[in-house]
């Protein structure tokens, strides 16, 4: 029964953590259909729960770990385990990186287009390594054909396979926010911002935006 309980507050952590990044990139994603974006550091509120469901994690788990190896000495000689263990650790230093690095940049309240490349990767590569490895811990916690099975090193493969993918979509969606104002001749981006905020057609869009500087020029 204590195994039982211990891996549903184990459960219910996890679920609490990917609930909360999953609704903050959301919102984030909403703001990027304007132009001029500023990203704001996720609220006091949200980074807490990420702590406290992190916390649980880190003790549940540990608490997991004590109960298997009673139950078995070579509970750890699991190459799939010792990947999550890695994996784990990893998650809790980017989470510092997180707190120390990135969010006080986001702080600043400086538009996207204003970041210079540093910046750019500053934010991306802790963000998409946070939002990679949790869904990926969780699978792993899920993943049982994959015990005493999968070697350590193709679990840690997929894990940075998926850091990759993650890292280009956070990169490609800052280029996205970047853009200052529409163009003259729209391109995809002006379009999906037009899509993505729904807004009048895009010619129509256009034209109210040349209209406007020429009254400005006039």
């Amino acid at each position: 029964m204590q195994h039982l309980l211990t891996v549903y507050v184990h459960l219910i952590a996890t679920c609490m953590a990917i609930g909360v990044i999953v609704m903050t990139d959301m919102r984030l994603v909403a703001k990027l259909a304007g132009y001029r974006v500023m990203i704001p550091p996720p609220e006091r509120f949200e980074s807490r729960m990420i702590l406290v469901a992190t916390a649980t994690l880190v003790l549940t788990g540990t608490a997991l770990i004590a109960m298997g190896l009673a139950a078995d000495p070579r509970y750890l000689d699991n190459p799939k385990l010792q990947a999550k263990l890695v994996l784990v650790a990893l998650l809790c230093v980017n989470g510092f990186a997180l707190h120390y690095i990135t969010f006080p940049r986001l702080a600043r309240a400086r538009t996207v287009a204003s970041w210079s490349m540093r910046d750019m990767v500053a934010v991306a590569a802790p963000v998409g390594l946070s939002n990679s490895l949790w869904m990926y811990c969780a699978f792993l916690g899920i993943a049982r054909p994959w015990n005493f099975t999968v070697p350590i090193g193709e679990v840690l493969g997929v894990a940075g396979v998926l850091f990759m993918l993650a890292f280009g979509a956070v990169m490609l969606g800052l280029r996205f926010a970047a853009r200052d104002e529409p163009r003259h001749d729209p391109d995809w981006i002006d379009s999906m911002k037009a899509r993505l905020s729904d807004h009048a057609p895009l010619s129509g869009y256009h034209r109210s935006f040349a209209d406007s500087r020429q009254d400005r020029l006039l």
